[in-house]
């Protein structure tokens, strides 16, 4: 599904990927294939909630005193740091295809329950919080802004993104060049 898209994978692909003869063992467990892609997103959440939590730790003593751009980075960069067996950077392209087939609940609604990642719902308030300057309209925007900012950052940086070879670049100069334009776009005036 990250290299092909929601709508083109099949759950037959899906279930071989799986190493499963047929899709009826995917089919029994999950029950369809929306039931398939929460899982996923549930399960990458649980993968990435411990490297979220030292995040918070170390920006300070307290949540309720760090800035947008802090929050949204203690959200976003643990993604960056899993680690995908069959291709790099597979969960972010997932998430994009799902948001792109309007298949992702709003992932800046901090009122949507996300099993084994409690820390997103605080983030996502202190964020909308800190952002509260602004018409909230504008600031949902900035925030859906800036992760579709970083998820395109990352499909442009690997090869597979959009079919073509890529300049060689370190995958920690992209996300540190994409971060000051995201504290930017969360700091403008408006």
């Amino acid at each position: 599904m990250a290299q092909s898209g929601i709508g083109v994978a099949t759950l037959r692909a899906v279930a071989i990927a799986a190493g499963q003869k047929n899709t009826a063992a995917v089919s029994y467990h999950f029950g369809s294939v929306e039931e398939l892609l929460r899982a996923v997103i549930d399960m990458r959440l649980r993968d990435t909630e411990a490297e979220r939590a030292r995040m918070i730790r170390e920006s300070g003593p307290s949540l309720e005193d760090v800035d947008a751009f802090i929050a949204w980075r203690c959200m976003m960069r643990p993604y960056f740091l899993l680690d995908d067996e069959q291709t790099p950077h597979a969960h972010i392209r997932f998430m994009m295809h799902m948001s792109a087939a309007g298949l992702l609940s709003d992932p800046f609604d901090a009122r949507i329950p996300r099993p084994g990642a409690p820390s997103i719902a605080a983030l996502l308030e202190r964020l909308h919080a800190a952002l509260a300057w602004l018409p909230p309209q504008l600031g949902r925007a900035r925030i859906a802004l800036a992760g579709a900012m970083m998820w395109n950052a990352v499909a442009l940086f690997d090869k597979h993104g959009f079919g073509e070879e890529q300049p060689a670049l370190e995958m920690e100069t992209l996300l540190t060049d994409v971060e000051k334009l995201v504290r930017l776009v969360l700091s403008a005036p408006a």
